[in-house]
C-alpha cells in the first residue's frame, strides 16, 4: 500500500496553520495544490485539538512536540522529499523544528508572522547554517515589483543615475516585503549598511533608507529612488490596484506610464517554492543583506 502512494506522490507537503481567520483558505488551497500535483498533503490545523476530519488533514492544537513530529513521519509516503509550509506565528515554536527536521525544503511566508523582522533574520540564521532550502513568499511576491523597477534603467539615460541613487523610500502593508525590496536593491548595486537606515555605496556616498508601513498586508504600495537630480517612482494606482504606475520626475523625467501587476496567488507561490530545487543566489544575497540592515537599526 505504502509503495503505491510512493509511485503516484511527487512531494510529501506539510502544512502548518494556526490563524483561525486564515486556515479555512490555507486548506482549500492547499487541495488545489494537492490535487494539480499528486502530492501527499499533510494538513496540520493548530486551530482546533480532538477528532480528524480525515487521516491527512489533522487538529493538533495543544499536541506534544514529539507527539507532533511522530504522527507527521508516519504519515509521509517513502521514496520522496518532503517539505514543510509554515503558516505559523513564530518560527522560535519548537513545532517548527521538529516539522522542518523531517524535510529538506522549508516555506514561509514571513508577513503572515506575529513578528515579520524576526522571522526574516530567524530565516536567515537557517539559511547561512543548514543545509535546508528556504524559501520566502514574501520575497516571491516582488517579483513583478522588481521587474517594474528594473524597468526603469532600461533606458540608458536613466541608469546613468544610478550611481547617484541618494534614498529609498518603501510603503507595504507588512516589514518583510519592505525589507526584501531594500536587500535586493543593496544587493544588485553592492551597497552596504553604514549606519542606522543607511547604506553606502562603493564611493561611500550614503543612501538612506525609509520603510513606512500602510495598506493591507503583503501588499506592497510604492517604491521610491531618489537620485541628486531625479525621482524613480513606482507605485499602484489610486484608482485601479491592479496597475503600477512609472514616474520619472526633476531632470531628467518621463511620462507616467502604467502596467498591468501580475500578482501571482498563494498556489502557484507555492509551486515557484517547492519546484526550484537548487539554491536561488539572489534570494539567499537579499535575504543576508534584509538581515543586514536589520541588524543596522538596532
Amino acid at each position: 500500500m505504502t509503495a503505491a502512494v510512493a509511485s503516484t506522490t511527487t512531494v510529501n507537503l506539510i502544512a502548518f496553520a494556526e490563524d483561525p481567520a486564515t486556515v479555512g483558505r490555507l486548506r482549500d488551497r492547499f487541495s488545489t495544490f494537492a490535487q494539480k500535483h499528486s502530492c501527499r498533503a499533510i494538513f496540520l490545523d493548530a486551530t482546533r485539538s480532538g477528532a480528524a476530519p480525515a487521516e491527512t488533514d489533522l487538529a493538533v492544537a495543544g499536541m506534544p512536540v514529539d507527539q507532533l513530529r511522530s504522527a507527521v513521519h508516519d504519515l509521509l509516503a517513502g521514496g520522496v522529499g518532503s517539505a514543510l509550509f509554515w503558516a505559523g506565528r513564530d518560527l522560535n515554536d519548537p513545532r517548527f523544528e521538529a516539522l522542518a527536521s523531517l524535510g529538506t525544503t522549508v516555506v514561509i511566508d514571513s508577513s503572515r508572522a506575529a513578528d515579520g523582522k524576526a522571522s526574516l533574520q530567524k530565516l536567515a540564521e537557517m539559511s547561512a547554517s543548514t543545509d535546508r532550502f528556504v524559501r520566502d513568499l514574501s520575497y516571491l511576491r516582488l517579483l513583478p515589483w522588481q521587474d517594474m523597477v528594473a524597468q526603469f534603467f532600461d533606458d540608458a539615460e536613466l541608469a546613468q543615475e544610478l550611481p547617484s541613487i541618494a534614498g529609498v523610500q518603501i510603503v507595504s502593508g507588512s516589514e518583510p516585503e519592505a525589507y526584501y525590496f531594500a536587500g535586493w536593491l543593496a544587493s544588485r548595486l553592492h551597497w552596504k549598511p553604514c549606519g542606522r537606515n543607511e547604506l553606502c555605496n562603493d564611493a561611500g556616498d550614503v543612501i538612506r533608507v525609509e520603510i513606512e508601513r500602510r495598506g493591507e498586508p503583503r501588499r506592497v504600495l510604492s517604491v521610491v529612488l531618489r537620485s541628486k537630480q531625479c525621482a524613480f517612482s513606482a507605485e499602484l494606482d489610486a484608482d485601479s490596484p491592479d496597475l503600477v504606475c512609472l514616474t520619472v520626475t526633476g531632470k531628467p523625467a518621463r511620462d507616467r506610464r502604467c502596467a498591468p501587476l501580475h500578482d501571482v496567488d498563494l498556489v502557484s507561490l507555492v509551486e515557484q517554492a517547492m519546484f526550484v530545487p537548487h539554491k536561488d543566489a539572489v534570494f539567499a544575497e537579499t535575504l543576508q543583506m534584509a538581515r543586514a540592515i536589520l541588524d543596522s537599526e538596532r
